[in-house]
């Protein structure tokens, strides 16, 4: 038993490590996905005919998660803060759900429950979050940067730049305008857009849905290794082969570009 424990320590350690590394922005979101299945597979060859708890690169975020809140959960407390308005929030994050919505107010309202560290640097708010889930209520321009492990995301009534890398989780955007640039491992993703500046997105395992606005200016190029793609509007210089597609939605003022490798593409009009 005791040495199925120092093992069990060694492995969490080591994800822990990896964890680390992509926190310090040492590695991006991809390549801790790559390097935790990496360890999970080799940890199963040694685990042949035993329980495999590290068998999916899928499950690998909420075994640590759970790790984590269970380690703590004792000590996990509910926190309302406020800070004034700033450009950008930069937030980095383990385990746990984040809800942001944008408003009127000229002030940044959180909501936290669970572990979070939360640092102002000139006009960057810094949130570094172990465990929980978290809602953040902000000025509507705010800017963003999102990397996450493990949770959902929904973000609601956002006109800044929003740069997310997530491993694993669902994307949910509704109401939004502006640009979008995304990273994702696994979770489907569905974008409701008003006004488009530019939106790029790159997935493993994702079926993305982008609802647009009719109105909407904007060329667009779409790719799937594995999937379907599907469009509701009428493109103008349409050209299509196989899982490929591109055309001009109106006008080619602002660009979309979307690439996935297992997964579904769906391009429809807003209702």
């Amino acid at each position: 038993m005791t040495k199925k424990v120092n093992s069990w320590r060694c492995t969490l350690n080591e994800r822990l490590k990896i964890l680390k590394l992509l926190e310090d922005g040492k590695i991006n979101s991809d390549e801790a996905a790559r390097l935790l299945e990496a360890l999970s597979q080799s940890e199963t060859k040694h685990r042949k005919g035993q329980h495999r708890m590290w068998a999916s690169i899928e499950t690998i975020p909420e075994v640590i998660a759970t790790a984590i809140s269970t380690s703590f959960k004792h000590s996990v407390s509910k926190e309302s803060l406020q800070f004034p308005r700033k450009k950008k929030i930069e937030f980095k994050g383990i385990s746990g759900d984040l809800t942001i919505t944008g408003d009127t107010k000229d002030t940044i309202e959180i909501e936290k429950e669970g572990f979070a560290k939360i640092q102002e640097i000139d006009d960057v708010l810094g949130i570094k979050a172990i465990s929980g889930d978290i809602k953040i209520r902000t000025p509507r321009t705010t800017d963003f940067m999102i990397k996450g492990i493990s949770g959902d995301l929904e973000i609601t009534h956002l006109d800044g730049k929003i740069e997310i890398a997530s491993v694993s989780g669902s994307i949910i955007g509704k109401e939004l305008s502006g640009s979008f640039i995304g990273n994702f491992v696994s979770g489907d993703v569905d974008l409701d857009y008003q006004k488009v500046d530019n939106i790029k997105i790159k997935s493993k395992t994702s079926d993305i849905t982008l609802r647009l606005d009719k109105k909407v200016e904007a060329g667009i190029e779409a790719e799937t290794k594995d999937g379907e793609i599907t469009c509701e509007f009428e493109l103008k210089e349409e050209e299509k082969k196989g899982n490929w597609l591109k055309g001009v939605i109106n006008k080619p003022k602002a660009k979309i570009e979307i690439k996935n490798e297992h997964g579904d593409i769906s391009i429809k009009t807003r209702r």
